[in-house]
């Protein structure tokens, strides 16, 4: 939990950031969300990268995946889309990623391989 720092887009549900923008929480952790790019197989894959410009060593991971990251079948917001899903390729790896600490002054990059159900299904990270 933190408070972003800067005015504008919260980074919250309802007013989210796009690809490639990093927010900075007064606490000092930065993160960003990678520009996805499609696969051969109609997947997508992206990174998401914590940078730990705290005090102290973070445990990003430490309740669940889901308290840190987390993949929806919508726009941000908006209910899940109509009978649409979207499955989480690499779940394990990207929660075997979060896992350990985050030192002080480290950056983590977590990769995140997704496919929707169908096309044009959007997807929040």
């Amino acid at each position: 939990d933190g408070q972003l720092e800067r005015a504008g887009r919260s980074g919250s549900a309802y007013q989210p950031f796009g690809p490639g923008t990093t927010a900075r929480y007064e606490d000092g952790l930065w993160v960003t969300v990678s520009f996805p790019e499609r696969q051969d197989d109609g997947a997508y894959s992206l990174t998401v990268t914590f940078k730990n410009g705290t005090d102290e060593e973070l445990l990003l991971g430490e309740k669940s995946l889901s308290d840190t990251l987390e993949v929806e079948p919508d726009e941000s917001g908006q209910d899940y889309a109509a009978g649409s899903y979207v499955d989480w390729l690499n779940w394990d790896e990207s929660a075997s990623a979060l896992a350990p600490p985050l030192p002080e002054d480290e950056e983590r990059t977590v990769p995140v391989r997704l496919k929707p159900d169908r096309k044009g299904v959007p997807v929040t990270v």
